[in-house]
């Protein structure tokens, strides 16, 4: 399945001066800070809500991060503030557990993409941390692209099982069904002849990072104040190779290589 670009959405907030800035100051992290967009207005009885003056700040981007994706997902009246942290990658030698769990609860999946990718192995992983700030709005799923686009899996007690069918891609794209937190990993492919460190970094010029709509969501999403933090070498590769930023997508808070999953 291919994602398609759309022209960003009306109260989509991308912060591409976040991702142009990422790896500049203290220590190459900076904290963006965008404008959110308006809400309606609230009764008197509860709480004010931000205006289109009022920031969306972040903090900074740890030094052993490769990335991170923020983004709030606005349905039937509730917000939630979702940010997921990007690892940086390592080998499967390094990382056993998720490497190993991947190629087994995703056995079809990955079996499809060496067909897809023939003379590859399975080489590492990408993990990501999820940290969720507000009350999930019952109903409410989301899709996760959780670095590359091979196969993903999630481990917490709001993640949706994988459906690893024959040649369906089932482990293409993760789904939370609520607001716990929850560690997530991607498999890396990877040349036999190239040495590990040389396919991690060129598997991940070509993922793909964050929070979209899930078709199977009960409610619809709005999308606002969408931060993008990159560390040195995450900015690096979306220079080199172009990457797609988030108003590009036109759909939750994505960054990285158009691409095919």
């Amino acid at each position: 399945m291919r994602r398609k670009l759309l022209l960003p959405l009306a109260g989509f907030v991308a912060l591409v001066t976040g991702v142009a800035l990422a790896g500049c100051g203290t220590g190459g992290s900076p904290a963006p800070v965008p404008t959110g967009t308006a809400a309606s207005s609230p009764e008197a009885s509860a709480p004010a809500a931000p205006s289109e003056t009022d920031p969306t700040t972040v903090d900074a981007l740890p030094g052993s991060a490769f990335l991170r994706v923020s983004v709030t997902a606005r349905a039937d009246g509730e917000e939630v503030r979702l940010s997921l942290t990007f690892d940086r990658a390592a080998t499967g030698a390094s990382r056993p557990a998720p490497f190993d769990a991947l190629q087994t609860e995703c056995r079809n999946t990955v079996v499809s993409q060496l067909d897809i990718h023939p003379g590859q192995e399975p080489t590492g992983v990408v993990t990501s941390h999820l940290d969720v700030d507000g009350d999930w709005p019952d109903g409410m799923t989301v899709g996760v692209s959780a670095g590359a686009q091979i196969a993903s899996l999630g481990d917490g007690r709001d993640v949706a099982p994988v459906a690893d069918e024959p040649g369906m891609f089932g482990c293409s794209v993760v789904v939370l069904t609520g607001g716990s937190e929850a560690t997530l990993s991607s498999l890396i492919l990877g040349d036999p002849a190239v040495a590990d460190r040389e396919d991690l970094e060129a598997a991940l010029a070509l993922g793909l990072f964050g929070f979209e709509t899930d078709a199977g969501s009960a409610m619809p999403v709005e999308w606002r104040d969408c931060v993008v933090q990159l560390s040195s070498s995450a900015q690096r590769l979306a220079t080199e190779y172009g990457w797609t930023l988030p108003a590009q997508w036109g759909d939750g808070c994505l960054i990285g290589d158009e691409g095919t999953v």
